[in-house]
């Protein structure tokens, strides 16, 4: 070997040697800076510290979720829905009847109409009326009742005959104004009665119709005591 090459090879073994130095150096002031070494996680979990590189690999994969939301429904701009016609469709709570209930107003015309007994005039019972003798609306002392013609007027001046069962018998005549137009009334204080409208020569102008004396009324419908006399 010549000087030469003896001067290279010190020259590259004192080369060596300072990059070996340099590289101690900074190697050592790495782990001193950094006592726990070099690390290196994949993920966020918690690591244990050991020397040198570590490196994570997770082993559980997160599965998808399982519900998976539908995408929206969106609704047409301008789109309104189809109702089914008012005829087909069923009732509501919302909608609830009301029936009026009419409040009974006893006149003369209320009570005129024509009911059909094959005579002139036909005999019916007829509701509570203040008109009534005494202005109790449905006495039980009197047989009394109204007189009225198609219209639904009362008719005064009408002779009315009552004949009781056991052979009593009396007759009287409806009123004219000022008394209600048409009312008859006779004072019974028992016994039943055969009530009839007849003429000026006592023909009859109806059937007859009987009526119980003291029967009270019960609080709704006819008088039991009242007896009207329909012109047909």
């Amino acid at each position: 070997m010549t000087m030469q090459d003896r001067a290279y090879a010190a020259a590259i073994f004192i080369i060596l040697g300072i990059c070996c130095i340099g590289a101690y150096v900074a190697v050592s002031g790495f782990t001193n800076a950094n006592p726990n070494g070099l690390q290196i996680g994949l993920n966020s979990a918690t690591q244990t510290p050991t020397a040198g590189v570590t490196i994570e690999i997770p082993t559980e994969t997160a599965a998808p979720p399982t519900n998976t939301p539908l995408p929206p429904t969106k609704t047409p701009i301008g789109f309104q829905p189809t109702l089914p016609p008012e005829a087909t469709r069923g009732p509501t709570l919302d909608f609830i009847p009301t029936i009026a209930t009419p409040e009974f107003t006893a006149t003369p015309e209320a009570t005129a109409t024509p009911v059909g007994c094959g005579a002139a005039f036909c005999p019916r019972l007829g509701p509570p009326d203040p008109r009534a003798p005494t202005g109790n609306p449905c006495p039980d002392n009197y047989i009394w009742g109204f007189v009225f013609d198609t219209s639904g007027k009362g008719i005064g001046g009408m002779k009315i005959t009552l004949r009781e069962l056991n052979g009593a018998a009396d007759k009287v005549t409806s009123k004219a104004p000022p008394d209600p137009e048409g009312r008859f009334d006779f004072p019974a204080a028992s016994g039943t009665w055969s009530v009839q409208l007849v003429d000026r020569q006592e023909d009859p102008l109806s059937p007859p119709m009987q009526i119980q004396a003291r029967v009270p009324w019960g609080g709704s419908g006819n008088c039991p005591t009242r007896v009207d006399f329909i012109q047909q």
